[in-house]
């Protein structure tokens, strides 16, 4: 047996490689590529990891909070630079600005704020999980109003998706919620052309209805009513409905209207109705502007955090996985890495263009930290991962998005974790579901 109780990895001949992992759960043998699972000491990983958080954890403070005002006040200026010229005409830089503001007030500040990323460094209470965003439309509309509910955005991604990294349970999953477009018979082009539509509109048919799905499915899970056909997925294309969508009728999981009225509604009010409205007093003409510009800008940071987002955990080099794990155990941490790419990073507008989501191994490792705190992390588990011979995929986010574009296609399939070599002490026994 090798460190961390595995078996060392076997070499096999040509007729046994249909047996070698990477292709199916139940391989049991390892192929080249996960030779190193045979040697992993789970524990002795598991304790570095965790020196490693307690310590950044520890070192969080004043400065914390000054970064974060740094990227709020970023944020807010890409939006009021965006807002002040759109009405001029119709140009790349206000709709840029705007779509890069809308960005980084959902990656960045959003993000990591209702992580708890600034819980115990901001005593103001400001930007804390518990209040931002959440309880009444005023708060959401103040701190982070955008066509996901906070609270759904909560359910979905703090809870469902961190907590179930690339098992068919995590919501994020993209092999597996591409299997419809993966399995089409149809041409090649048709899949591709699919791809652009759903990267310019994905937080419409995706992201907002399927955390809100998630909302009411835990809400649900508490009253003890959900039913077993309301844990489809909400964007499975043989349940969705046009006339749902534009609220008529009952939906399994929840109606249109209320859909339309609680979610969408109030950023489309005020992003479409009361944003341009001043630029009516200029004139037709420069209102109009305005409202194309907001539109072509909604496009654009759609497309922007489908290149920063769905990329963090589709390749067919990271992996995914048949059984539940244990939270902060060994294989908890494992998964956070070898499911998870890192982009290029290191300085403040490198990750602000990125939305600090360049860091995911290391914001998956420790969701409550800051995004100062992964700046310093990065580094120290990146050396770490190679000290105990774990993959680390940090490449430029455009290739991690021909990466993902075979994914979701069907040109290429992420890794499956051979189940018979999991770390038996951290593994639950019943699947995830």
């Amino acid at each position: 047996m090798g460190k961390g109780g595995q078996r060392p990895p076997l070499i096999v001949s040509e007729e046994q490689k249909e047996l070698l992992s990477g292709q199916a759960y139940g391989a049991q043998l390892l192929s080249p590529e996960d030779a190193w699972i045979g040697h992993l000491d789970h524990e002795k990983f598991r304790e570095d990891v965790h020196q490693i958080g307690k310590t950044l954890s520890a070192n969080q403070g004043t400065e914390d909070l000054r970064h974060l005002n740094k990227i709020v006040w970023m944020s807010r200026l890409c939006q009021w630079i965006g807002f002040a010229t759109m009405w001029y005409c119709v140009n790349p830089v206000s709709i840029f600005l705007l779509s890069l503001g809308t960005l980084t007030r959902w990656t960045i500040i959003g993000h990591h704020v209702c992580h708890g990323g600034f819980d115990k460094c901001d005593k103001s209470k400001k930007y804390n999980r518990f209040t931002f965003g959440v309880g009444s439309l005023w708060r959401r509309s103040c701190d982070w109003l955008d066509w996901m509910m906070v609270e759904a955005w909560n359910v979905e991604h703090n809870q469902l998706h961190h907590y179930h990294l690339g098992e068919v349970s995590d919501p994020d999953l993209v092999e597996h919620n591409m299997d419809y477009l993966r399995n089409l018979d149809c041409p090649m082009a048709v899949k591709y052309f699919a791809t652009v539509f759903m990267a310019f509109t994905w937080k419409w048919w995706y992201y907002a209805p399927n955390t809100f799905k998630q909302l009411k499915a835990n809400e649900r899970r508490r009253k003890g009513t959900q039913t077993e056909q309301q844990k489809a997925t909400q964007t499975d294309p043989q349940t969705f409905d046009f006339a749902w969508f534009v609220g008529g009728g009952d939906h399994t999981h929840f109606s249109g209207t209320e859909f339309l009225v609680r979610c969408l509604g109030p950023y489309f009010v005020q992003r479409f109705v009361l944003m341009p409205l001043p630029f009516l007093l200029l004139g037709w003409a420069p209102y109009l502007r305005s409202l194309i510009t907001l539109a072509l800008a909604e496009l654009c940071t759609n497309l922007h955090s489908f290149i920063v987002i769905a990329t963090n955990h589709a390749g067919f080099d990271l992996y995914r996985f048949e059984k539940h794990c244990k939270p902060r155990s060994c294989t908890f941490y494992l998964r956070q890495v070898i499911s998870s790419a890192n982009f290029a990073c290191g300085d403040d507008i490198t990750d602000f263009m990125h939305g600090f989501l360049n860091y995911q191994v290391e914001h998956h490792l420790w969701p409550d930290l800051s995004m100062r705190s992964y700046q310093k992390a990065q580094p120290m588990i990146q050396a770490l991962c190679k000290a105990h011979g774990v993959p680390y995929v940090k490449e430029p986010v455009l290739k991690r998005t021909l990466d993902l574009v075979d994914i979701m296609v069907g040109n290429a399939s992420m890794r499956k974790f051979p189940t018979a070599y999991e770390y038996a002490p951290d593994i639950v026994e019943a699947e995830a579901h």
